[in-house]
């Protein structure tokens, strides 16, 4: 107890640091931009130090101003700027009393308003100090219009990066403004020789014109050369340098990272030499080298978040999409839900079952005794009809002598006998149109809810993977172009982490092997692949790229017969192309040959139909029908399937009619058992996932009904010993059940093992 109390604690402890972490660094970044807008050349940079502790919390603004008051003391220029040192307290103050009166955030337009105001009201009390003049008060609004304007698209890109960061028509001005003041304090960095700001403003516009070709190359090369500049008017004349480059890169994009920089630094160098190399420019080409292998040495993954204009958010045309297959799905849930309703309905509807009030209505009705026989008709059905009606119900049918005693002497009696066994004949057919109609209508809505979990399905890959780097795709599809498929298209998206997929579709062969062109994708991308999934069904083949994993599966595998010569088990597993393995394993109906049938027939078109990326509920219903459906008999086959993503560790557990599953984590063994009846059983499954959260070194042990209770005790012990692969210990756990001492020959089951242990790359 001790030693989990001790582990509890330290994970609570770097909880904790993990949360106080972000806000430790967010406070040195705000003192750091105080630090940096003291010292930055436009409006003599002070202004925006007024601006950074609008757009910032109380908390960062207040290191901001720490920052700022920092370098006005190294500087000593305390007197100088007796504005700023009032405005930037009285911004936090107002700010924070705005924030509780009206009980949320400022707007944008909000935090420009109150720095412009705060910052003017606050210079006209410092002016009270000087001779006030009509070019000091001119002065003040100027700086004050710097101040909020700097505000506003500070406070509108933040608003911006918080829905998702990305690069569209709507932020392409907030985040220039914000790039070119974060480049012009970032000047203020000088290391010997070397200025910091030109360096990390050139490295992104390197990336960016290596990304979005010769259009980012200008617009990025344009912004940095007017930062530059303003940063330094001995920087001014370097401006068509600099944009030369960036378009230069942007042309040359498309021949990898390192002949991009050679022609960016390149073309730097020739421009210089057409401008007989002054002195400005020797201060810009060693930052345009450092700039330029800093940019073949970091990764493009590094900046995929920040550069994401192509893979920002989907066009209206793929969100119309999700959402059209979104709506059909519920369309179809409320198709199902009325079908069901009608026929519960019309299922309830009150029938007379009653066959000797039907006989009497049909045949003593017309009869010319009626008046007088049995004393009226509710005595006649009583005492006369209804005791035939109990033979008839006990043997099926009646005859004239089975009649009672009164009705001996009835004309009608022959006509009364035939009217029993037909209208119990029309009843027994009615019964069995209804049985066949149930059978039906339970069949109809698993199809239904079936077609509503795909549709389910295909609408959530919109959320699952919301952005396509059309940039990247076009490069993919000119490389199919080139390896000689036909009838190609292909995709290059991101999930929401920022991973990068690729996606095939073709017709033929390659010409190339598949390492050849993992390898050329990878080097299109800027990321390490692996070697892709590969999936055909008729003449097109379907190719899934993505990231190498975090983690990677080591899988060990074991089965026995049992009393049969045929294992009435089958198993597989598979990848999807997407960083997820599937195991899967059926148990068929008995043993032998049949079970075979059953179980492989379960396997096989499961692992197809996920694969085919129509999902894993639409799988395990089409399965269901396929069985109800496929002969008279009776057949079943149980599902225990594991779908494990090698990138997160999550685990998701889909158990039907199966064994017990054993998982370790944490140093524990914990068992998943089966919730649900197997496929083809009933007409309507339930499906239920259980999720488990694996981690480095954690363990899944899936096994069939042939390993009995009395082997659990040492498949535990085999979990938690150290050194046991996952091959040795689905080979022990067959070992173990096969000299099961409760175990004989003719119940011999037939064994399935699967162990899969997760460890990190």
């Amino acid at each position: 107890m001790k030693l989990k109390e001790i582990v509890r604690t330290e994970n609570e402890n770097t909880a904790t640091i993990r949360k106080e972490l972000p806000g430790v660094v967010k406070l040195l970044a705000a003192a750091g931009a105080g630090f940096l807008a003291a010292g930055t050349p436009l409006g003599n940079g002070i202004p925006l130090c007024t601006a950074i502790a609008g757009v910032t919390s109380p908390f960062c603004g207040t290191a901001a101003f720490a920052g700022t008051m920092t370098k006005l003391f190294v500087s000593g220029e305390f007197t100088e700027h007796v504005t700023e040192i009032i405005s930037m307290p009285a911004v936090i103050l107002a700010k924070s009393a705005m924030t509780a009166l009206l009980g949320g955030k400022l707007s944008s337009k909000g935090v420009s308003a109150l720095s412009f105001f705060g910052y003017i009201i606050c210079g006209l009390i410092a002016a009270f100090f000087y001779d006030i003049t009509p070019g000091l008060i001119a002065a003040i609004i100027f700086r004050g219009a710097i101040c909020g304007a700097a505000a506003y698209f500070g406070a509108r890109s933040f608003s911006l990066a918080q829905k998702g960061f990305g690069i569209t028509c709507e932020s392409t001005l907030p985040y220039a403004v914000v790039y070119a003041l974060s480049i012009c304090m970032l000047c203020g960095i000088n290391l010997g020789a070397v200025n910091g700001g030109r360096v990390i403003g050139l490295l992104i516009t390197a990336a960016v014109a290596y990304r979005y070709g010769i259009a980012g190359g200008g617009a990025a090369s344009a912004i940095s050369a007017f930062s530059f500049g303003t940063a330094s008017h001995l920087m001014s004349s370097t401006s068509a340098i600099t944009v030369c480059s960036g378009l230069a890169l942007g042309i040359a994009s498309k021949k990898g990272k390192l002949f991009s920089a050679a022609v960016f630094v390149g073309t730097a160098f020739a421009c210089s030499l057409v401008y007989g190399m002054p002195a400005d420019t020797l201060r810009l080409i060693p930052d345009m080298t450092i700039a330029a292998a800093l940019f073949c040495i970091v990764p493009e993954n590094l900046l995929r978040k920040p550069l994401t204009a192509e893979f920002s958010s989907p066009s209206a045309a793929v969100k119309q999409y999700g959402n059209r297959l979104r709506f059909a799905s519920s369309a179809v849930s409320d198709v199902k839900s009325c079908f069901s309703k009608a026929a519960d309905i019309f299922e309830k509807k009150e029938t007379n079952s009653n066959i000797a009030y039907e006989v009497c209505g049909k045949i003593c009705a017309l009869c010319r005794n009626n008046a007088f026989c049995g004393n009226g008709e509710e005595q006649r059905i009583l005492n006369y009809l209804e005791p035939a009606e109990e033979i008839l119900k006990k043997k099926g049918y009646v005859t004239e002598k089975e009649l009672c005693k009164e009705l001996e002497l009835c004309p009608q009696k022959n006509m009364i006998t035939e009217a029993f066994n037909e209208f119990h004949r029309l009843s027994v057919l009615e019964k069995q149109s209804g049985n066949v109609t149930g059978c039906m209508r339970e069949i109809t809505l698993e199809q239904l809810s079936g077609t509503e979990d795909m549709l389910n399905f295909f609408s959530s890959d919109s959320e699952q993977f919301p952005c396509c780097d059309e940039r990247l795709s076009r490069y993919v599809n000119e490389a199919l172009s080139d390896y000689g498929v036909k009838k190609f298209s292909a995709a290059v998206f991101s999930d929401k982490d920022g991973r990068i997929y690729i996606e095939c579709f073709y017709e033929g062969l390659f010409n190339s092997r598949l390492e050849k062109i993992t390898e050329h994708f990878g080097k299109i991308c800027d990321c390490e692949l692996a070697i892709p999934e590969v999936i055909s069904f008729g003449s097109t083949t379907k190719l899934c790229f993505s990231e190498q994993t975090v983690f990677e599966a080591e899988i060990g595998h074991a089965a026995v017969n049992g009393r049969e010569a045929t294992s009435g088990d089958s198993n597989t597993f598979f990848r999807d192309g997407f960083g997820n393995i599937y195991l899967l394993i059926s148990d068929g109906m008995g043993s032998g040959v049949r079970a075979a049938v059953e179980s492989c027939m379960t396997v096989s078109l499961m692992s197809k139909i996920i694969r085919a990326g129509l999902g894993i509920n639409a799988a395990v219903r089409l399965i269901n029908l396929l069985l109800l459906t496929k002969s008279a008999d009776e057949s079943f086959a149980t599902v225990d399937l594991v779908k494990l993503n090698l990138f997160s560790g999550k685990a998701e557990i889909i158990k039907l009619g199966a064994a017990q599953t054993f998982i370790k984590t944490n140093g524990t063994v914990k068992t998943v058992e089966s919730w649900s009846t197997p496929v083809g059983i009933v007409s309507s499954v339930e499906i239920s996932k259980r999720g488990i959260q694996l981690s480095d070194g954690d363990e899944i042990v899936m096994i069939t009904d042939g390993i009995n209770e009395e082997c659990f005790p040492r498949i535990r012990e085999l979990m938690l010993s150290t050194g046991v692969s996952p091959q040795d210990c689905a080979e022990k756990i067959i070992g173990f059940a096969d000299i099961s001492k409760s175990e004989n020959y003719s119940h011999k089951d037939d064994k399935t093992v699967y162990v899969v242990k997760l460890h990190k790359i």
